[in-house]
C-alpha cells in the first residue's frame, strides 16, 4: 500500500514548486476544475478576425493572447503584476505585440493608448473602467471580457478569516456601468461553478501563486485551519468550494 504523503511534505512541496505567468499546471490532479458555458478564448478570436488593431488587458504572461495567434496588423497588451511583465514580454515580443508596463496603475484609471486606438479589447480577469475603455475603443469596436466574481472564492477565505463582506461584483452590475458609459450589450452571462481541492497543497499554491486571494496568508499564521482542512479531506476526500464567473461582450456604437 502506497504511504499517503503527509501534511508537512504536502506543505513543503507546495512552497518550493515553481510558479511563473499564469501557469497552474502544478495544480493538475491536485485540484478539480469546472466548464464555463463560454468560451473566451473562442469569442476573442470570432472578434479578431477582418480587424486592424487590438488589445488584451491585463496579459498575465501573456499565455491567453499567444494561443490567439495569427493576430492583425496592430496588437497591444498590457500587465499590471510586476512578476509577470518579464514573462509577458518574453513570450509575446517575439510574436509582435506590443508590451505596455502599467503596475503603476493597477487599476487602469488612464490607459496608455490615444482615443479610438482599437478595434477590439479583451479582458480576461482583469480591472478596467468601462469609460476609459469606451475611449480606446473605435466606433462598432468590441469589448469582450471575462470576469471573476466578487462572489467568488467567498466560502474559501471564510474557511480562514470568518465572515466577510463580499464585492458586489457581478454580471448586473458590470453591464449596468458599461451600459451608463455608452456600450451596448451584446451578451452577458454568469455562473457559480464548484470545485475541490484533492490535497492541501493544493490551497497552499493557489494562496501562494494569488496572494491577494489571502494578503496576509502564512503557513504559520493559518496552521490550525490548514490542518483541519487537510484532515477533512483525508477523510472525504476533496474540500469543495464555489467560484463565480461572468462573461460580458459589448460594443460601442
Amino acid at each position: 500500500m502506497t504511504r499517503k504523503p503527509t501534511f508537512d511534505e504536502l506543505v513543503a512541496e507546495a512552497l518550493a514548486a515553481p510558479f511563473a505567468g499564469w501557469d497552474f499546471s502544478w495544480l493538475d490532479g491536485r485540484k478539480t476544475d469546472f466548464t464555463l458555458p463560454w468560451d473566451y478564448s473562442a469569442r476573442a478570436r470570432a472578434r479578431m478576425q477582418g480587424i486592424g488593431a487590438m488589445l488584451d488587458m491585463g496579459t498575465g504572461g501573456g499565455e491567453v493572447l499567444a494561443s490567439l495567434a495569427p493576430f492583425p496588423s496592430r496588437v497591444c497588451a498590457t500587465e499590471t503584476y510586476p512578476p509577470n511583465v518579464a514573462i509577458a514580454r518574453e513570450r509575446l515580443e517575439p510574436l509582435g505585440v506590443d508590451l505596455r508596463d502599467t503596475r503603476g496603475d493597477p487599476d487602469n484609471v488612464r490607459l496608455p493608448f490615444d482615443d479610438a486606438a482599437f478595434d477590439l479589447v479583451i479582458n480576461r480577469h482583469e480591472s478596467y473602467v468601462p469609460a476609459e475603455v469606451l475611449r480606446i475603443l473605435r466606433p462598432g469596436g468590441h469589448f469582450v471580457t471575462q470576469q471573476c466574481g466578487g462572489y467568488g472564492e467567498v466560502d474559501l477565505i471564510e474557511y480562514f478569516k470568518g465572515t466577510i463582506e463580499p464585492m458586489d461584483w457581478t454580471v448586473a452590475v458590470a453591464s449596468r456601468q458599461l451600459e451608463e458609459a455608452g456600450f451596448e450589450i451584446i451578451d452577458s452571462q454568469e455562473v457559480y461553478p464548484e470545485y475541490s481541492f484533492l490535497d492541501i497543497g493544493a490551497v497552499v499554491y493557489t494562496f501562494k501563486a494569488i496572494p491577494w486571494l489571502l494578503d496576509d496568508f502564512t503557513v504559520e499564521k493559518y496552521r490550525d485551519r490548514l490542518l483541519a482542512m487537510h484532515e477533512h479531506v483525508q477523510k472525504h476526500g476533496s474540500f469543495t468550494v464555489r467560484d463565480q464567473r461572468f462573461f460580458v461582450e459589448a460594443t460601442k456604437p
